[in-house]
């Protein structure tokens, strides 16, 4: 198997991108709750698709699915060490980079839906909805989902996706002993 050498990019630029992948999701559960409420014309076709993206069992769903993800990085740790193949890490590493995915995609789901709900409550004005706030709610949920992904990405990412900043108290100390 050979090791390919992995784009490197800065602390910025990984942040930037995650936080393109998770608005992009966001953008894409928006879209397909605009569609299928009829272009946010139908009350009752936007609650379906909300209640199937935002219910009681998606927290308990996501934490099942952690689980699972690190029962099969388990397994495949202990097969790796069973038939001594160390091509095994690669795999477990795939598997730990699915987590940041799948806040994503919760996260990106369930804010898709609630910025479609709190557009139709702006298009469609009611006394008991407060269209603004309900947005503002999204948002913060969505600004809490990205950090939580992105540590996530971060944490699991950071040795082979991000450049390594030299370390200038050593660097300038090297510099000065070969003067």
């Amino acid at each position: 198997m050979e090791k390919v050498e992995q784009y490197k990019q800065s602390l910025g630029k990984f942040v930037f991108s995650e936080f393109v992948i998770f608005i992009s999701q966001v953008a894409v559960f928006f879209m397909v709750a605009v569609f299928t409420s009829n272009f946010l014309n139908s009350e009752e076709k936007l609650v379906k698709f909300s209640e199937q993206k935002i219910n009681d069992g998606s927290l308990a769903e996501l934490g099942l699915t952690f689980l699972a993800i690190l029962v099969v990085i388990g397994l495949f740790s202990a097969l790796g060490r069973i038939f001594e193949n160390k091509h095994i890490e690669y795999y477990v590493n795939e598997v730990l980079c699915e987590m940041p995915k799948t806040i994503y995609v919760f996260g990106s789901a369930a804010t898709g839906a609630m910025l479609a709900i709190s557009l139709f409550a702006y298009l469609h004005p009611a006394d008991d909805v407060n269209a603004k706030g309900f947005a503002a709610l999204s948002v913060m949920f969505a600004f809490m989902m990205f950090i939580y992904g992105c540590g996530f990405s971060y944490a699991f990412k950071r040795k082979t996706h991000l450049l390594e900043k030299p370390n200038k108290s050593m660097q300038s100390t090297a510099d000065a002993s070969t003067d």
